[in-house]
């Protein structure tokens, strides 16, 4: 205990000493540097002063010279500019020293006030500015201006031969003080000078004092760092401080080294810490809650409750080259120096990675379970043929889309060609199913979509790029038959399930992809709940009204079903306008989508129509040509019923975003395809923010192709035989 604070005294004694020194040696060196400011500015002024002395001699002989020219009718030009120079140097020298600061003698004062006089008798030769001389015809003789200037240079001269005695002893006087001051303040300097010398002696031997008792402190010193090395080392989070200006300290654990794969630690700001391991917008949010930390009045458990940092997501690399996804729980807590301000702020550092795995495979789990009974509660809603008959035709077409994989290609064309069959047996799959309801596997086929359209995007297509398609479509195989077993089991606990469990065979469609229905099936149910749907979820109202559907011949069931899904999908996403606009336009709030099927002299006619939006031909234009579809200069070329075609074009679409109902570009396309198929024809009428009409007509059934596939189609710009378009 004494001898800590003996040590605690000596230290003061230390410091005291110390700061008494760099006093001394402060003050000896601002003295110092004013005495030499000093002596330069006398020094100046001495120079001035040595040079006024000889003013008033020169004046008085250069007032004589030019007197005499006078005289002799010489030119007086050049002795007028050499007084004029030599009246202005005395004017700003004398000024010069009058304006010093460090002091000014008596003499300085009288030379000054002598000065005065002189200028009223200089100032009229000096203006002077005309020709002093006439010519006449006994020579020159002086002009009225001439006499009056030589009467003023006559009196200048004899003013300045009365007082350039005087004048030039106040000056040599002043010279004379300047002197003794120079010499003063020289002899001060070196005063100071030799003081400070003796103070650097004392100074190294209090330094060398120091050095020899700091030893043992450095031992000791030395002892504590090597413990806190040790503890850094040991613990499993990763510590380090942050000072004021968010910079990380010089001590840091090493587990921070294996957490965030670098060692240089020090001088690094907490935001480049972060920096291309987080989103930006993450980022942006972690430094604002670090800034927080340092206020005053910030609550510390308060602050802690809203940690944006407990569960933190960051990209690593991991060795290979690759990218691997970590998470991190930050932790902080203040450190409050002795006046109570906040000092540093310690962060601790865990990976979490392996809880949070854990955790989100519980969560999968459970979601996994959620989805299975959402499914199930949707399936007992679903009648039990159309569920088993849209198993059948899904299963038919995930066949067919098998078959296409396995097609053999060798060109980028030809893959190509592939990936649009892909898109329209999907696009018609995930059509039915999102009309059932049934949104897990609704969901599934989006994202295998989603995979077409990478691929799409590619600029050079290969076999291998197929092959994550074909995992895709092996778990959507397996999850159809998961859907199965459920219905199957469902359907044996309904009522009367032992009627119906089977569905009746069915021929297939005439495109050959899918199964259809059997005859009399009532497509009004789902497409009245698919309208629903589509109404949540982009928040439209519109009424659905259904006519004529029952008389649809079994041959045709399908082909309707997935035309009016479609053009459903697209009048909900690009038609009808929301409430609020058609209050502008003076429309009803709810807007009317009618389809209607009936006999014709061609055989049967498909009428979809809705009171929105419509269509414009320039938008269409406008959105081919953004997605390269179409050049400019074929779109400026295109007469209005070319432009309206472009809704059956193979990728085209107006919306930018790919959603679930819409972006895709392939709906219209699988429709015109289908229709054609059967060799029907399909036409388009639209009024720009009236409405819109689509008329599908196909062949009486026993006259419909059999075994076409779309793809054969061919015609200009798109359009295949029978299309018709037009804008009321």
């Amino acid at each position: 205990m004494n001898v800590a604070g003996a040590d605690r005294n000596r230290r003061l004694i230390t410091a005291g000493a110390g700061t008494a020194l760099a006093l001394v040696m402060g003050l000896a060196l601002l003295a110092g540097f004013r005495l030499a400011t000093q002596i330069r500015s006398s020094i100046t002024a001495l120079q001035t002063a040595s040079e006024l002395q000889t003013y008033p001699s020169v004046l008085t002989q250069q007032l004589t010279a030019l007197r005499q020219r006078l005289e002799t009718r010489e030119y007086t030009g050049q002795a007028h500019e050499e007084l004029a120079g030599t009246v202005a140097r005395f004017n700003s020298d004398i000024r010069r020293l009058t304006k010093r600061s460090d002091g000014q003698s008596p003499q300085l004062q009288d030379a000054a006030r002598m000065w005065q006089a002189y200028r009223p008798v200089l100032a009229p030769i000096l203006a002077f500015s005309g020709e002093p001389y006439i010519d006449t015809d006994s020579g020159s003789s002086l002009s009225d201006g001439g006499k009056m200037y030589y009467g003023d240079v006559r009196q200048a001269q004899l003013l300045a031969k009365q007082n350039v005695g005087r004048l030039h002893r106040l000056l040599t006087a002043v010279t004379d003080s300047l002197e003794e001051q120079t010499s003063g303040a020289a002899a001060r300097l070196r005063e100071l000078l030799s003081g400070g010398v003796l103070a650097a002696l004392v100074l190294a031997a209090a330094a060398l004092y120091l050095q020899l008792t700091r030893a043992r402190h450095e031992r000791v010193a030395r002892e504590a760092q090597e413990q806190t090395r040790d503890i850094l080392k040991t613990v499993r989070e990763g510590f380090f401080l942050l000072d004021a200006d968010y910079r990380i300290g010089t001590v840091w654990s090493e587990a921070l080294t294996h957490i965030f794969g670098r060692s240089d630690f020090a001088g690094l700001s907490f935001e480049k810490l972060l920096e291309d391991r987080v989103p930006p917008g993450t980022l942006a949010t972690a430094v604002k809650y670090i800034k927080l930390l340092w206020g005053d009045r910030a609550h510390e458990n308060l602050m802690k409750s809203i940690n944006p940092l407990g569960q933190l997501e960051i990209s690593m690399d991991n060795g290979r080259g690759g990218k691997e996804t970590r998470y991190l729980q930050f932790d902080f807590h203040r450190v409050v120096g002795p006046k109570g301000g906040v000092k540093h702020v310690l962060c601790s550092v865990g990976d979490i990675t392996s809880n949070v795995l854990l955790a989100k495979e519980l969560q999968e789990a459970q979601e996994n379970a959620n989805a299975q009974v959402d499914m199930m509660v949707g399936m007992l809603h679903v009648d039990p043929l159309q569920l088993g008959s849209f198993l059948d035709t899904t299963e038919t077409g995930l066949r067919l889309i098998n078959a296409i994989l396995k097609e053999p290609a060798r060109t980028d064309a030809e893959f190509r060609k592939k990936l649009g069959g892909l898109f329209r047996e999907l696009h018609s799959i995930k059509g039915e199913a999102s009309a059932l309801n049934l949104m897990s596997i609704a969901h599934r086929v989006h994202h295998l979509e989603d995979t077409v359209g990478e691929l799409k995007k590619k600029a050079e297509l290969s076999g291998n790029d197929f092959l994550p398609m074909v995992l895709k479509l092996d778990e959507l195989l397996a999850h159809l038959r998961g859907v199965r077993e459920m219905a199957t089991r469902l359907t044996a606990l309904k009522p009367g399930a032992g009627s119906t469990a089977e569905p009746a065979a069915a021929p297939s469609r005439p495109t050959g992809a899918h199964t259809v229905r059997r005859s009399g099936e009532d497509l009004s149910p789902i497409l009245q709940a698919l309208a629903e749907k589509l109404a949540k979820d982009h928040r439209k109202s519109f009424r659905l009204s259904l006519s004529g559907l029952a008389d649809v011949p079994a041959a045709y069931l399908a082909t309707v079903k997935d035309c009016v899904i479609q053009m459903l999908r697209n009048s909900a996403v690009h038609g009808i306008e929301p409430s609020e606009a058609r209050r502008v336009q003076a429309k009803a709030d709810v807007g009317a989508v009618r389809v209607d099927f009936r006999r014709s002299s061609e055989g049967y006619e498909l009428m979809f129509e809705d009171d929105g939006a419509g269509i414009s031909p320039q938008l269409l234009k406008d959105a081919a040509v953004r997605k390269n579809i179409i050049t400019a200069a074929e779109a400026a070329s295109m007469d209005t019923r070319t432009a309206m075609a472009l809704v059956f074009r193979p990728g085209f679409s107006t919306q930018d975003e790919v959603t679930m109902d819409a972006g895709r570009g392939v709906g219209m396309d699988v429709v015109a395809r289908t229709v054609y198929g059967l060799g029907g024809k399909i036409g388009v009428s639209t009024n720009p923010g009236r409405f819109t009409r689509f008329k599908i007509v196909l062949p009486p059934a026993g006259e419909a192709r059999s075994g076409e596939r779309a793809d054969r189609m061919s015609g200009p710009q798109g359009l295949p035989p029978g299309m018709a378009s037009g804008v009321a």
